[in-house]
């Protein structure tokens, strides 16, 4: 997916979150739906809400490089789709807009 390398990313003003070793845990308090992150995904969670005023694709990428020893295309490759599929559960913003899909409000 194609996103704007300029845009700010933000964490959704509903969402919640909790961290252990494991990952993290995070709560849309508007939906009432929990998710499940991985260590990997937990740290751009973080990495994300720790930027109040939102983070840029380079500036984001740029941080994870100095966690991971992945090449910068991928990690830059791999971190796009996974805001992108934030974005479609309304988890964060783009520009402080929710672009959230219809389906990822869907219950299941």
């Amino acid at each position: 997916m194609k996103t704007d390398p300029n845009a700010r990313w933000l964490v959704s003003p509903d969402v919640r979150s909790t961290y252990s070793e494991d990952g993290a845990v995070l709560l849309d308090i508007r939906k009432g739906l929990c998710y499940s992150l991985n260590p990997v995904a937990a740290r751009v969670w973080s990495t994300v809400e720790a930027s109040p005023s939102g983070l840029d694709l380079r500036g984001l990428v740029d941080v994870m490089e100095t966690h991971y020893q992945i090449p910068h295309e991928q990690l830059q490759r791999d971190v796009t789709e996974y805001l992108s599929k934030l974005e479609q559960m309304g988890l964060v913003q783009r520009n402080g807009v929710i672009h959230e899909s219809k389906a990822a409000g869907a219950r299941g």
